[in-house]
């Protein structure tokens, strides 16, 4: 493919190799027999420098606080100004040929503005659409001052680009409608599992119904609409039934203590478990024995565009999924794959974990429908599309 050693540099705010969707990029280029850099914030018990199979790992002491708009500013500014001087030194010494700048911020690409001037292509990959994230979790109008600032940061972040990648359609048309973009620029490189990390199917707890929910636990994702189930499932189940179920949370977050509370007041404290954060393949041991995923955010312009790694793994192996029905989550599954209730109904929720409890053949059928709907879109495909986007710029 390239002729350098390292040929693509990543440049993300957030921990490595935490974050799936880097690391399945990385892994994608190391099939191919190249290494990559990667230049990423550092969790307090990481090293600043690590060698990853052959690929060369720099952390950056800028941690995520998640706290006021100004002190998020100013770290997202602090980590790309810090990036800035990490990545011209890199490309002296490593010469790459693409930075590949994954959001959030947006602006995070413009760290990379001396490699560009220098020859580099950027590839812009947005993760998130910020300015809907953000009116969705501070309730700030669309024409309000913060979020005309983040759709400024959106276009010239855009602009500075060679490439957008973004994870979904939906995703997409947004960016094409609000940038004016052309379909060469902008192409979709959607959430998938590599089968690496799966090589052995689900194996479900005997005796216990397991519901997982691993990732940045916020208020957002509404995970104590999962409590309000429980709550009332346990007058409506048999006793012995009612035992098998478990909530466990794996992760950490700013709505961890308020689910906690909720399960204490709502009297089912005994059937959520707080795990704490696992490395990922540690994790990905734990989903193996997931009874059913359920995934409950309310409704909003932002949680319409959900397409989260969870709901694809779980898909993948063929684990039943319970969802609030969604835009993006209804343009790729069916009602047919998932088991869909409306947003905000805590009983509707209830009824649905008693369909997947009781209902085997249910299960099965909608299950084996949402892994066709899969196969679809899978790693294989993605993977491809992503390595014909690198080679191109190479080229």
């Amino acid at each position: 493919m390239s002729k350098s050693g390292y040929p693509v540099c990543h440049l993300l705010y957030e921990e490595y190799p935490r974050d799936p969707r880097v690391r399945r990029y990385v892994n994608a280029l190391n099939e191919k027999g190249e290494k990559c850099i990667v230049v990423c914030s550092k969790k307090k018990n990481d090293s600043y420098f690590e060698n990853i199979n052959g690929n060369l790992i720099y952390r950056l002491p800028v941690s995520k606080k998640r706290g006021s708009f100004l002190l998020t500013l100013i770290e997202y500014l602090l980590f790309a100004w810090m990036a800035s001087f990490l990545l011209l030194y890199l490309q002296i010494k490593y010469r790459f040929k693409i930075v590949h700048t994954h959001t959030l911020p947006d602006f995070l690409i413009f760290a990379a503005l001396w490699n560009k001037i220098f020859g580099v292509k950027l590839i812009l990959d947005l993760h998130e659409i910020f300015p809907e994230l953000y009116m969705a979790r501070t309730g700030a109008a669309h024409d309000s001052f913060k979020v005309r600032l983040l759709k400024f940061a959106e276009k010239y972040s855009i602009k500075l680009a060679d490439v957008v990648i973004t994870i979904h359609d939906n995703a997409k048309d947004i960016f094409v409608n609000r940038n004016k973009l052309s379909d060469e620029k902008i192409s979709v490189v959607m959430n998938s599992v590599d089968p690496r990390e799966f090589p052995h199917p689900a194996a479900p707890v005997e005796n216990e119904f397991v519901i997982i929910y691993n990732g940045t636990i916020v208020k957002l994702l509404n995970l104590t609409m999962i409590v309000e189930a429980l709550a009332k499932l346990k007058s409506e189940l048999p006793e012995n039934d009612f035992g098998r179920i478990v909530f466990r949370l794996y992760g950490d977050g700013p709505a961890l203590e308020e689910i906690l509370a909720a399960a204490k007041s709502r009297g089912v404290a005994d059937k959520v478990q707080y795990m704490g954060y696992l490395q990922p393949a540690d994790m990905r041991r734990e989903v193996l024995k997931t009874g059913v995923l359920i995934l409950p955010p309310i409704k909003n312009i932002y949680s319409d565009l959900f397409y989260t790694i969870k709901l694809i793994e779980t898909i993948y192996l063929g684990i039943p999924v319970i969802a609030t029905r969604l835009n993006t989550y209804l343009r790729y599954y069916s009602e047919d794959s998932l088991f869909y209730f409306n947003s905000g109904n805590a009983g509707e929720l209830a009824e649905r974990i008693k369909e997947v409890f009781y209902n085997k053949e249910m299960v099965k059928s909608k299950t084996a429908n949402a892994r066709a709907d899969y196969d679809k879109l899978s790693w294989e495909i993605m993977r491809d599309r992503y390595l014909k986007i690198v080679e191109k710029l190479i080229a």
